[in-house]
């Protein structure tokens, strides 16, 4: 297994911060990365809520990911388990959230294991690279949707 951790403050409250995240089916609404999304099931939240994930370009890359924790306003965990056209065999994402007034304290971890045996295992700094950057640009939009949610509730 391989892992990329991202640590940063987003700047909204935490609420507001959850409350995008809560939104779980509808992470196209915000996330550039995601070209549609959808609820899988019933569950539109909390343990057990799964959706599936079209990615760019295109939306050739599909996941479906279920939530395994749900702690409001703390922690969200998702399991990434069907992942189509894409370098990774298997994922677990976890979000942390902190209190820190107006600022977010924000952690998001990606435990993956490549797919490609002994290559992948040779391939996965490039990996690692890849998906800081482009993790990076998730709390990116992350950021801008909670800070719009907020001017849009005040």
């Amino acid at each position: 297994m391989r892992s990329v951790v991202v640590e940063r403050e987003v700047a909204a409250p935490r609420a507001r911060v959850w409350a995008v995240l809560a939104d779980y089916p509808n992470i196209f609404e915000w996330n550039d990365g995601v070209i549609n999304s959808y609820c899988l099931g019933e569950a539109s939240e909390g343990v057990g809520a799964q959706r599936r994930c079209e990615l760019v370009p295109k939306g050739r890359m599909r996941m479906r990911e279920t939530v395994e924790e749900w702690v409001p306003e703390e922690r969200m965990v998702i399991v990434i388990d069907e992942i189509e056209k894409m370098p990774v065999r298997s994922a677990t994402m976890t979000f942390t959230l902190a209190d820190g007034g107006e600022a977010t304290p924000f952690t998001m971890s990606y435990e993956y294991e490549p797919r490609g045996g002994p290559l992948g295992a040779i391939l996965g700094p490039v990996l690692d690279r890849q998906m800081d950057k482009g993790f990076n640009g998730f709390v990116d939009s992350l950021e801008r949707a909670a800070q719009a949610q907020a001017q849009t509730t005040a």
